[in-house]
């Protein structure tokens, strides 16, 4: 999986107000798809994202993030639904990319 830069992708999330993390949120996506072979490919993901009214959205980060252990790294998977429900979902995409960052390939 592509290695980011979480300072970065604060940093684009400020500056683009947001969008960043919809990039992010297809591009990570597609590439867990390619890794683990689970789940709706990009725009997909993004059409049933939106169908559900973000109910998918949900699901998805339970399931990445055990899509996330399979490949090695801790299994966050329940911390990433939990910070759904808080308020926190925001904080999400920067674990995930950090468990991401941590995988050998």
């Amino acid at each position: 999986m592509k290695k980011r830069s979480i300072l970065f992708m604060i940093f684009m999330t400020i500056i683009t107000v947001g969008i960043y993390q919809l990039y992010w949120y297809v591009a990570f996506q597609v590439e867990l798809k390619k890794a683990t072979k689970e789940g709706f490919g990009g725009l997909g993901h993004i059409v049933v994202t939106f169908l559900t009214l973000f109910i998918y959205a949900l699901y998805w980060q339970y399931a990445a993030g055990k899509r996330l252990a399979k490949q090695g790294a801790s299994d966050f998977s329940l911390i990433y639904i939990i910070f759904c429900f808080v308020g926190l979902a925001w904080l999400n995409p920067f674990l995930m990319q950090h468990q991401a960052n941590g995988l050998k390939k």
